[in-house]
């Protein structure tokens, strides 16, 4: 086992310490708030936004709202702004659902028995490891976005396997 490899079967070990200690709900709340929360955001409105506009009256809605508006002003077709009010309006709502599903998640893991504390103590063990090494791999993906390369520093580790095969790609 390298060096590199030993770094990261400690940090693993410390992130699942941390998440056993502070348990699901407060992990959770970690990873939805704040930056964390605006980039879950983003991320879920870029994969499912094509999606919901694919649906055949969403799209001739907003096909039918980019021809009025592009006959208004041909700026705006442009620009299609009823595409844009669509992303704005989707962000607006996946923060509001994403607000309302982590305190109801929370509220349930909070609840004072003996079998939730432990599910909660391990589920939070287990979604640290995950939201760490999900992070890791959004982190290698914008490394090789901007023209970076940086498996020759983690060649034969188990970053290195997990830079090489990384399912997030941005091109």
């Amino acid at each position: 086992m390298g060096t590199i490899d030993a770094v990261t079967l400690l940090a693993a070990i410390l992130l699942a310490g941390l998440g056993l200690a502070v348990g699901f709900g407060k992990t959770l709340k970690f990873f939805t708030k704040g930056i964390f929360g605006f980039i879950l955001s983003v991320f879920v409105c870029a994969t499912f936004g094509g999606m919901i506009q694919g649906i055949p009256a969403v799209a001739e809605w907003l096909g039918g709202l980019n021809a009025s508006l592009g006959d208004a002003w041909d700026f705006l077709a442009t620009i299609h702004l009823a595409t844009v009010i669509y992303y704005i309006v989707l962000f607006l709502v996946v923060q509001v659902l994403r607000i309302l599903i982590v305190k109801f998640i929370v509220g349930i893991f909070s609840i004072d028995v003996l079998a939730m504390r432990i599910v909660n103590r391990v589920l939070g063990m287990v979604l640290m490891v995950a939201a760490v090494l999900l992070l890791t791999l959004l982190v290698f993906a914008l490394i090789r976005l901007f023209g970076g390369d940086i498996s020759a520093a983690l060649e034969g580790s188990f970053l290195g396997t997990l830079y090489e095969n990384n399912p997030v790609r941005f091109s």
